[in-house]
C-alpha cells in the first residue's frame, strides 16, 4: 500500500469526521435541542473537534514530505500515524460524555481508554522521530 495515498485520504476522513462533529454540536444550542447539552461537555468535544483537524493536518504534512523524499519506513510511518491520527483525540472525546481517560485509574472502561491514549501518543511521537531521523541522514 502506498504510504502518502494512506495518509491523505485518512486525513481527509478525519477532516470529513472532524466537520460532522462539528455540526452535531450546534444541536445543544439550539433551543430544541437544550436538553442535550446537560450530558454533554462542550469543551471536551470542541478539544476532539480540533485535534482531528490538527491530526490530519498533521498527517498531510507527513505525506508531503514522504512524497518529496524517499523513506525507507514509510508504511509503518503512515500506520503509527493513521493510528494515532484516531485514537490521539479519543480522551478528549470520551472526557465530553463524563469518561476521564486522561487518568490511568479508576473503572476498567477509563483504565483502557487512558491507555489507548497513552499508545497513541507513543505512536505519534515514534512516527515523527524516526521519519525525522531519516530526513536528518538523508543529506
Amino acid at each position: 500500500m502506498d504510504p502518502v495515498y494512506l495518509l491523505t485520504v485518512n486525513a481527509a476522513l478525519q477532516v470529513l469526521v472532524s466537520s460532522l462533529l462539528g455540526t452535531l454540536m450546534l444541536v445543544p444550542m439550539q433551543p430544541w435541542g437544550k436538553r442535550f447539552a446537560a450530558r454533554m461537555n462542550m469543551k471536551s468535544l470542541l478539544a476532539t473537534h480540533i485535534d482531528w483537524y490538527m491530526l490530519a493536518f498533521m498527517q498531510w504534512g507527513a505525506a508531503f514530505i514522504m512524497s518529496r523524499w524517499d523513506s525507507t519506513a514509510s508504511l509503518p510511518i503512515a500506520a503509527l500515524l493513521v493510528f494515532g491520527g484516531w485514537t490521539n483525540a479519543l480522551p478528549y472525546l470520551l472526557r465530553g460524555f463524563g469518561i476521564n481517560a486522561f487518568v490511568l485509574g479508576g473503572d476498567t472502561v477509563q483504565r483502557i481508554a487512558a491507555a489507548i491514549g497513552g499508545l497513541s501518543v507513543l505512536a505519534i511521537l515514534t512516527a515523527w522521530s524516526v521519519l525525522c531521523w531519516q530526513l536528518l541522514h538523508l543529506h
